[in-house]
């Protein structure tokens, strides 16, 4: 394997990998993207030096990785960086093959798997004695609504694999407030062949919603930081549109008990909710690649693209820094038409929605030294 190459493969362009590629170029490192999607907006970025048109790596799996191992008569040597779970899954899988021509980052595919089966990542959160909600996977109706019952409507319905539901429905999860909408889910995840899980609704607005990020490497942990959401989209049960840059000390033993029971290696994206009721943060979930709010930590000092490039290519782990606290990540996009969507659900004053723009922030993916993202992005919502 040639290990001079100065090269980045990013796997997926959206959000998360055009932050990859816009970090990483601007450290002097060439980006490649690999992607399955014309809509891609990050195919439009000016930091990028080719990019490539690959088979879907779930649809096309087997061709989807030939594609890959062809790419290394060029790039052999060259990290891939799966930045989206389609890709992630994929790239896992097939790891020890694709090592043998790349540098491969992410975890091994026994890490994935229980990273993508909701209920194996609950009970390790469990017996590392982690606070969750109650939660129970079933594929039998009658189970789930007995289930939902007991712990109280409303509940959350959730896929075992998100990034696929979210194709098929255009959310991540569902939130169902009686047995009819209840059911309602569950067919419709039945009839698409997905596992789905119950879970409790934990009450409380989008700013009890918290991220923790962190680089872990042989036990030990590197460049921690932690966020809290602001806004999200939808409100309650979506991802993030607004999020801020905030210590809160209590996530981080909680994160790295859980990534020490999974010897996680690598670079880590663990969500908690805090749940009033009873003063504790509950464990979410774990992304474990480039997450969509990576910028503001880039921003705030810690630039997580580079650090698990200079570690897995030049054996560099990081110098301690603290990140910035105050700085907001913007989907400006999004939130725009969500506030005004949701603006009698929110009820935000005119002060709360205009905070974030007028404190320190990063645009999600409006940059005016790389418009071209942003201008497909625009084009792509106009002629929707």
């Amino acid at each position: 394997m040639n290990q001079s190459s100065n090269t980045a493969i990013i796997l997926g362009g959206g959000i998360m990998g055009l932050t990859g590629i816009r970090a990483l170029a601007k450290r002097n490192i060439e980006t490649i993207l690999v992607y399955c999607d014309t809509k891609d907006l990050a195919t439009a970025s000016k930091y990028l030096k080719k990019s490539f048109l690959a088979p879907h790596p779930e649809k096309q799996e087997t061709g989807f990785i030939n594609f890959l191992i062809n790419l290394s008569d060029e790039y052999s040597g060259s990290i891939i960086l799966p930045t989206d779970d389609e890709y992630l899954t994929s790239v896992s899988k097939f790891k020890e093959k694709l090592s043998q021509h790349f540098i491969v980052a992410c975890n091994n595919f026994d890490v994935i798997t229980k990273l993508i089966n909701k209920s194996f990542i609950y009970d390790i959160a469990n017996k590392s004695g982690i606070p969750t909600p109650r939660n129970r996977v079933t594929n039998d109706n009658k189970v789930a609504i007995k289930f939902a019952n007991q712990i109280g409507f409303p509940c959350l319905i959730k896929p075992s694999q998100s990034h696929i539901y979210f194709k098929l429905f255009g959310k991540k999860m569902a939130k169902v407030s009686d047995n009819d909408s209840l059911e309602k889910e569950l067919v419709n995840a039945a009839l698409q062949n997905l596992v789905v899980m119950i879970q409790e609704f934990i009450p409380g607005n989008d700013k009890d919603n918290y991220s923790y990020w962190g680089y872990r490497d042989n036990g030990s942990f590197y460049s921690e930081a932690t966020a809290q959401k602001v806004r999200n989209d939808p409100p309650g049960t979506g991802s993030p549109r607004v999020q801020v840059t905030k210590y809160i000390s209590e996530l981080i033993p909680l994160a790295r008990k859980i990534l020490d029971a999974l010897d996680y290696q690598g670079y880590a994206n663990v969500e908690f909710k805090k749940d009033h009721r009873t003063n504790e943060y509950k464990f979410m979930e774990i992304n474990p690649r480039i997450n969509r709010c990576m910028l503001q930590a880039i921003a705030g000092g810690i630039d997580y693209p580079w650090i698990i490039y200079n570690h897995l290519k030049n054996g560099i782990l990081p110098e301690p820094v603290k990140c910035e606290d105050g700085i907001y990540w913007v989907d400006i996009g999004k939130d725009i038409i969500r506030s005004f969507q949701f603006r009698k659900i929110e009820k935000y004053s005119l002060k709360e929605y205009l905070n974030p723009y007028f404190n320190k922030h990063v645009f999600a993916i409006l940059s005016l030294s790389d418009i071209g993202p942003f201008i497909k992005r625009l084009i792509s919502i106009l002629i929707k």
